[in-house]
C-alpha cells in the first residue's frame, strides 16, 4: 500500500511538474509575443512618422514647383508682351519716319505735277525727262506705302477731305466734291495730307426762289417788330 502510494504522488509531482513548465512556457511565449507586437507597433509608429515626414516634404516641394512655374509662366508672358511692345514700337517709329519722308516730298511731287502741266510742249527732251522723274518718283512713294486720296466725286469727308470753299453746282449734288485743289495721301490709315478741295452746295438757287425767301424774311421781321411794339 505505501509503495503505491508512493508512486502515485511520484506520478501526481510529475504531471505538477508538467503542467508549471508548459505553464512557464506559455508564460515565455506569451511575453515574446507581447514584446514581438511592440516592437511591430514601434516599427510601425516609425513608418507612419516617416510617411507624415515624406508627405510634408512632398507638400513643400509641390508647392515650391507650383511657385516657380507660376513665376515661370509670368517671365513668359511678359517677356512676350515686352517683345510685342518693342515690335509694335519699332515699327511705329519706322512709320513715322515714313510719314515724315513723305510728307516732306509731297511737295517735290506737286512741282513735278505742276510743271508738266504748264509745260507748252511736251513733245521735247526736257519734258519727257521731267515725266519720267514724276513717274519715278510716284512709283517710289507708291512701293513705300502712300496712296491718294479720292476726292473729285466722291461724298465730302472730314476725315479725309479738307474744304476750302462751297460752291453752288449743277452738276454735282450737295456735299459732293466738285473740285480738287491739291491731291491728298494717305499711308494706311493715317492721312499723311488731306485733299484740298472744293465742295457742292447743290444747285443754285433761281431768282425766283431767292425774291421769295427774301419776302418771307421780311415777312418775319416785320411780324417781329410789330410784336414788341404791341408789348411796349
Amino acid at each position: 500500500m505505501t509503495d503505491k502510494r508512493d508512486t502515485t504522488e511520484s506520478e501526481v509531482n510529475v504531471q505538477t511538474e508538467q503542467v508549471a513548465q508548459e505553464a512557464g512556457e506559455e508564460t515565455v511565449t506569451a511575453a515574446s509575443a507581447s514584446a514581438d507586437a511592440a516592437k511591430v507597433e514601434g516599427a510601425l509608429a516609425e513608418v507612419a512618422a516617416e510617411n507624415a515626414a515624406l508627405k510634408e516634404t512632398l507638400a513643400a516641394v509641390e508647392a515650391e514647383r507650383d511657385q516657380l512655374k507660376d513665376q515661370l509662366l509670368r517671365h513668359r508672358a511678359e517677356f512676350d508682351n515686352y517683345r510685342k511692345r518693342t515690335a509694335r514700337q519699332s515699327e511705329e517709329n519706322r512709320k513715322r519716319a515714313a510719314e515724315g519722308l513723305m510728307r516732306a516730298l509731297l511737295p517735290v511731287l506737286d512741282n513735278l505735277g505742276l510743271a508738266l502741266s504748264h509745260a507748252e510742249d511736251t513733245s521735247n527732251g526736257f519734258a519727257d525727262g521731267v515725266k519720267m522723274v514724276f513717274s519715278q518718283l510716284g512709283d517710289v512713294l507708291t512701293a513705300n506705302g502712300l496712296e491718294p486720296i479720292a476726292a473729285l466725286g466722291e461724298a465730302f469727308d472730314p476725315n479725309v477731305h479738307e474744304a476750302l470753299s462751297h460752291l453752288p453746282s449743277t452738276e454735282y449734288a450737295a456735299d459732293t466734291v466738285m473740285e480738287e485743289y491739291q491731291r491728298g495721301y494717305r499711308m494706311g490709315d493715317y492721312i499723311v495730307r488731306p485733299a484740298k478741295v472744293v465742295v457742292s452746295s447743290g444747285a443754285p438757287e433761281s431768282a425766283a426762289d431767292t425774291a421769295k425767301d427774301v419776302a418771307s424774311e421780311e415777312a418775319a421781321e416785320q411780324a417781329t417788330s410789330q410784336s414788341e411794339d404791341t408789348q411796349d
